[in-house]
């Protein structure tokens, strides 16, 4: 196996002597940072090499190897009695994140549709989490709509308290976790049907200019360096009233021994149109396998055991991983005695929301996602610093666009 260094994959290494006893398999693993993980597994892919049987992967990772034939479609081995356990009960996966790892390798579409390339084992949804006693103090509540998260971020900012953090680097994320769940709460597209950039649709000019505009007036100067961590540890430290983004960061949050704010919390949902329902783009780590796996009975025993429900069940309360992704581990009553008080009591029933109703991927099926968020990424930083946002937003599709056309995917 290689496996990114992850929460999920601390709460799976202690688990790894007992699937060696129960199966006769033995395993071994390299773990890599998170860069170094993504580098290493699309070169043994890419190449051929086969070096790796199991790995850990996602919707927006997987695409690309899916497209060039990397990877080993799992619904085979799911419906065969002789190769999965009668109680592995695959229904019990949260339906979203099953799809957001199945496609039909449409480019642009077919998300839930087709192979199933991976297994979810983990999910995070954004969320926004802000200060409860601030908000009380000044008589806010959580925002629905854009509008309102700036007023919001606005009115909390008081003192050494900023109203706002979120991610502010390029390439980190920005774009494509709460700001792309806003964005698609608006009715916003990445792409038209035909792979044409749409980010600078009025829905996504508007969208922009309101989020900048906020960071600008109630967030941290240096945004443009603030990476998921800076993000969960300035709202952790209490500098921040609010860090709109991964919903289970709330767990640091909530723990006494690394955060100021324990017990001051809340979550809600992303702001959105008020004639459309809200929207949480989603990302799940998920066990995929080699299409040259030497032993592909062997990874397919692994990948079922690991995300089995007993071992699940061990990895979120011994382990930490969260958020699983089994409905039945979610209704544990021992991980509902965890988890319900965070937030104040908000945390369970917002995430949960978001996997049954709203949380599905933020972004289109296509394999270059990474040069389209990070060139969206640049156009907020530019209109962050002044520039004018459509102006911004119309210079970054015609780069994508250009780039499409580059890669063979636009014609």
């Amino acid at each position: 196996m290689i496996l990114n260094k992850h929460p999920f994959t601390e709460s799976l290494i202690p688990l790894l002597p007992q699937f060696e006893q129960q199966t006769g398999i033995s395993t071994t693993n390299l773990i890599l940072p998170e860069a170094e993980y993504f580098q290493k597994i699309l070169v043994d892919l890419s190449t051929g090499a086969g070096e790796y049987d199991v790995f850990m992967t996602g919707p927006y990772a997987h695409w690309a190897y899916d497209k060039a034939g990397w990877t080993q479609p799992l619904e085979d081995y799911l419906q065969d009695p002789k190769m999965t356990a009668s109680d592995y009960d695959a229904a019990d996966l949260f339906p979203p994140l099953v799809d957001a790892n199945r496609w039909d390798l449409t480019l642009g579409g077919g998300v839930g549709k087709g192979h199933q390339w991976a297994i979810p084992v983990m999910v995070e949804t954004y969320v926004q989490v802000y200060r409860k006693d601030i908000y009380d103090a000044a008589g806010l509540k959580p925002a629905t709509t854009i509008e309102e998260w700036r007023d919001n971020n606005k009115k909390a900012t008081s003192g050494d308290v900023k109203g706002i953090i979120v991610r502010g680097s390029r390439g980190g994320g920005m774009t494509g976790t709460g700001f792309i769940s806003a964005f698609r709460g608006y009715g916003g597209r990445v792409f038209d049907d035909n792979l044409v950039c749409t980010v600078n649709s009025p829905e996504g000019v508007h969208i922009a200019e309101q989020y900048c505009a906020s960071v600008k007036e109630s967030g941290p100067e240096g945004w443009t360096n603030v990476t998921w961590y800076e993000g969960q540890e300035g709202y952790a430290s209490g500098q921040y009233a609010q860090y709109f983004d991964c919903d289970f960061f709330t767990a640091l949050y909530e723990d006494p021994t690394k955060s100021k704010v324990v017990g001051k919390n809340g979550v809600a949902l992303p702001p959105h149109a008020t004639d459309k329902q809200p929207f949480s783009s989603v990302w799940t780590w998920a066990l995929g396998m080699s299409a040259r796996a030497a032993d592909k009975n062997a990874a397919w025993y692994f990948i079922q055991w690991a995300t089995a429900k007993q071992q699940m069940l061990k990895a979120t309360l011994d382990g930490q991983n969260y958020n699983p992704t089994r409905k039945s581990v979610f209704d544990n009553a021992d991980v509902q005695k965890q988890m319900k008080s965070w937030g104040n009591g908000t945390y369970l029933p917002a995430v949960l929301d978001n996997l049954g109703k709203y949380a599905s991927p933020g972004w289109p099926p296509e394999p270059e996602q990474t040069f389209v968020g990070t060139r969206w990424d640049q156009a907020l930083q530019e209109i962050w610093s002044g520039t004018d946002a459509k102006e911004a937003l119309d210079s970054a599709k015609d780069d994508i666009d250009a780039h499409m056309k580059d890669v063979g995917l636009l014609k």
